[in-house]
């Protein structure tokens, strides 16, 4: 059944005022993830946001799963929500399995399909031409999803913008953004910093750095940038 665009969005906020009102609370930007997920029969949503950088950065999940394959494309540099970012399109990967999705991310789409994940729809967040982030909807079935349900979901996308930004324009995510993530995130950059003043780079180039120490020696990124921090770990000139 396809809806006019004012019924869907009436819909939509509809349903995430529902699931605000079960814990008496305001509608969050994580609600409208949940919505996002729902509309594209999602096990799992994660969120990655670029608002105030120039890095696109995870900064929710709904899940356990979610979680880690957020946290694993900004470790690895690959994977949906950065295409998106890149792109400014929408990613629908309909088989993880496919030869189209491991030629894409050699890396990521094995870690996926381990995870269970069968589909990956991943809905861009845009204000005007700019693209801010997307909404990463994992599947536990292959397959596209029908036009009506991608139409709820770019509701769901609008809706996190709506969210996420105050009426002044400054970003109100601090109730909801993952505290892991923010710790996360927060060491990477740190670590970036270091080891740009080490090797005299700039920090995209440091950040690669740590991504392909992180790979090569099969660590979590956050993990590197903790023994970077605490002088565990020193880059220095290759010779």
């Amino acid at each position: 059944m396809m809806f006019h665009r004012h019924d869907r969005a009436a819909l939509v906020w509809s349903k995430m005022r529902f699931l605000a009102s079960e814990t008496d609370s305001a509608v969050t930007v994580e609600h409208a993830c949940v919505v996002c997920g729902e509309a594209l029969e999602a096990a799992g949503v994660g969120l990655t946001l670029a608002i105030g950088t120039s890095l696109p950065e995870p900064v929710l999940a709904t899940d356990a799963r979610s979680r880690g394959l957020e946290e694993l494309q900004f470790t690895l540099g690959e994977g949906p929500a950065l295409d998106v970012s890149r792109g400014g399109m929408l990613v629908a990967i309909t088989d993880v399995t496919s030869s189209e999705a491991t030629l894409r991310w050699p890396v990521f789409a094995p870690e996926a399909i381990d995870g269970g994940v069968k589909s990956i729809i991943a809905v861009p967040i845009q204000v005007g031409a700019i693209t801010l982030g997307a909404v990463d909807c994992y599947r536990e079935f292959a397959g596209f999803p029908s036009r009506e349900s991608l139409a709820k979901a770019f509701v769901c996308a609008e809706a996190v913008i709506t969210l996420a930004l105050a009426e002044n324009g400054g970003p109100v995510l601090g109730e909801v953004i993952d505290r892991e993530f923010t710790e996360h995130r927060a060491r990477v950059h740190q670590a970036a910093g270091v080891v740009s003043a080490q090797l005299e780079i700039g920090l995209p180039d440091a950040l690669a750095r740590l991504r392909a120490y992180a790979y090569a020696n099969d660590r979590k990124l956050d993990e590197v940038a903790e023994d970077v921090v605490r002088r565990r770990v020193t880059f220095r000139h290759e010779p």
